[in-house]
């Protein structure tokens, strides 16, 4: 019997809401009703074949040929984990992809220490307001966060910032405002949802000028692409710096650190210590939502089943 479901045909085109036949589970899986699946960047980084690990077959998802956007799938029975009652559909869908995104690179990539400095570029979308959260839970001293939207950077120091930083601004200016912020206390941590120019300038910042490099150890752990996939990288930022340059990725961190950081992460969403905002909306509208760009900040989390008035 079919099922409704997003339905992707071409790489590039949005998913219409369509039929599509019901899945069956090989041995290992189960049959999962979904009832919250979120709409995230890399899912339409991957739907439009921009994306490192994109399928560059159709059908694709997370079992070929199904996903998660849709009325039931089929999954591995080793990734289902138990969600605490305290945390509601919409919360569950929404945050592991954002939160696991700061925690994987702050504890296993950084391994962030209590009382250092972190710097959050690309501090205003999803995961960046999750990660400025989750630094302050981990205990980090002091939290800087640069951003682009200027209204979502005004709400961030309730989040846990210590200073925001607003990215749109002339070059000249934005490295002065990074060279002021390490002068407070060196950056130890820097984690870039951003990559592209505004790291290229981030990093002149932190070569040569006045500050004293030479005996900070400043981990960068790139994490996303948004403005930009390529940057320029001159031998001196490396050489008059203590910079180490990291990826976290799905290719780059075991699935054991996933499992350890899922625990933690429900604890602080059961207790509301993690603040998401969402926005819920109907499987029928995929195809529009695919195609919003109106909500900075929020994550849509699509619903199958019919959202009450």
């Amino acid at each position: 019997m079919p099922m409704k479901a997003a339905v992707l045909h071409t790489l590039g085109k949005p998913p219409r809401f369509e039929e599509f036949p019901d899945p069956k589970p090989s041995p290992g899986e189960v049959i999962v009703h979904v009832k919250a699946a979120s709409l995230k960047n890399i899912d339409k980084m991957l739907a439009s074949g921009s994306h490192y690990d994109s399928h560059r077959e159709l059908p694709g998802g997370s079992r070929p040929p199904y996903g998660m956007m849709a009325e039931r799938t089929v999954v591995s029975r080793a990734w289902c984990l138990p969600i605490p009652d305290e945390v509601d559909d919409v919360t569950a869908a929404a945050l592991p992809n954002p939160a696991l995104s700061s925690w994987l690179s702050l504890v296993w990539r950084a391994q962030i220490k209590r009382g250092e400095t972190v710097l959050v570029l690309g501090a205003t979308g999803v995961a960046g307001k999750l990660a400025v959260q989750i630094a302050k839970h981990l205990g980090t001293g002091r939290v800087v966060a640069a951003g682009r939207n200027e209204e979502v950077l005004k709400t961030l120091n309730d989040l846990g910032a210590d200073a925001t930083i607003h990215l749109n601004q002339p070059d000249k200016e934005l490295t002065e405002a990074f060279i002021r912020e390490a002068g407070h206390k060196p950056f130890d941590v820097i984690l870039d949802y951003l990559w592209g120019h505004p790291t290229e300038v981030l990093l002149d910042a932190l070569t040569g000028h006045d500050l004293k490099a030479e005996s900070t150890r400043t981990r960068l752990v790139e994490i996303g692409e948004i403005a930009g996939p390529t940057i320029s990288l001159p031998a001196a930022a490396l050489r008059s710096s203590g910079l180490e340059l990291y990826g976290s990725g799905g290719g780059s961190i075991p699935h054991s650190a996933i499992f350890d950081a899922f625990p933690q992460i429900w604890t602080l969403a059961a207790s509301g210590k993690l603040r998401i905002d969402i926005e819920p909306a109907p499987l029928a509208d995929v195809e529009n939502l695919w195609q919003r760009q109106d909500s900075p900040g929020r994550r849509f989390v699509i619903i199958p089943s019919p959202i009450a008035k």
